[in-house]
């Protein structure tokens, strides 16, 4: 079963075979009962995603539509929920960071996304702990892949330039992962492994910054030059824009300096608990997992 918003396009949700109850996470905890009765398992994945003008916003559907979420799921005697949070809960600290670490990290004011997910994260330790319904989280990095609208359109217009910038060198492993993977993630845990704990979903397999850039590219038909920017200067530019009050195009709330952060650092969220525990398999290479996000952003220009 899949709970959709009034007025949403549901065309792909039904050529998948789901079940589909319309609802909204702003809804009554009562109403949204009603609408996934009889349901044993549920997947939270509805959040505002660097969106939002303000934290009012975005507070009310990452933190309050989580708190609903699990309140209704509770009632309709759910067995188990996996809460599909974000690494974007450790703040800025140095790593490796995983589900044991604590979140101590400084989250800045202007990042709504963080402080909201680490609010909901709270929510559903709490409704865990009070034996009400179980709940286990998993963190994904940046995710990509088909039907993606934020992260793999911005960087295909990138991709369209004759010349493209890699920030330093470009052989860092940077934090991306596919959504198909984090899927299977997510059947992992719903088997009830891992319940009441905290798993990131953050290295699928190993995907320099070159490796990402080269391999949408092929999918999207284009072989642009790279061109690599010395760390530096990327950094630099990174201060420069925050002291500007600049953000990332396409990215609400993203500095430029956490930006430039992650595009040169080593991916620092380890996921071999994910493996060890819930018995994580990722089944889609980045290779595959490019291509077939790159062929499918030209179908959806094309239509």
């Amino acid at each position: 079963m899949a709970l959709h918003r009034p007025g949403s396009d549901t065309s792909f949700l039904r050529g998948l075979g789901c079940t589909l109850s319309e609802g909204d996470l702003g809804d009554d905890p009562d109403r949204l009962a009603s609408r996934i009765e009889g349901c044993l398992w549920a997947v939270h994945a509805a959040a505002r995603v660097y969106g939002g003008s303000s934290w009012s916003e975005v507070e009310e559907v990452n933190v309050g539509g989580t708190r609903n979420t699990l309140e209704a799921s509770a009632r309709a005697g759910v067995r188990h929920v996996v809460h599909i949070s974000s690494v974007a809960v450790y703040g800025q600290a140095a790593g490796p960071l995983d589900g044991t670490t604590p979140l101590d990290g400084t989250v800045g004011p202007d990042h709504l996304y963080g402080r909201s997910k680490r609010l909901a994260e709270t929510a559903a330790a709490e409704f865990h702990e009070s034996g009400r319904v179980e709940v286990t989280v998993v963190r994904p990095s940046v995710v990509y892949g088909e039907r993606d609208r934020l992260f793999g359109p911005n960087l295909a217009r990138l991709l369209r330039l004759p010349v493209v910038p890699v920030m330093g060198p470009g052989d860092n492993t940077v934090p991306v992962v596919y959504a198909g993977n984090v899927a299977a993630g997510v059947v992992g845990a719903l088997d009830g492994r891992g319940s009441g704990d905290v798993f990131n979903l953050a290295v699928d397999h190993p995907l320099t910054q070159r490796g990402l850039l080269e391999g949408l590219a092929r999918g999207l038909g284009r072989s642009p030059t790279l061109v690599s920017l010395p760390a530096v200067f990327v950094r630099m530019g990174g201060r420069l824009a925050d002291g500007a009050g600049l953000i990332v195009p396409g990215m609400r709330r993203m500095s430029g300096g956490r930006a430039a952060n992650l595009v040169l650092g080593e991916n620092p969220y380890p996921s071999q608990r994910a493996r060890d525990c819930l018995g994580w398999r990722p089944p889609v290479r980045h290779e595959t997992a490019l291509l077939r996000t790159g062929q499918w952003l030209l179908h959806q220009e094309a239509t």
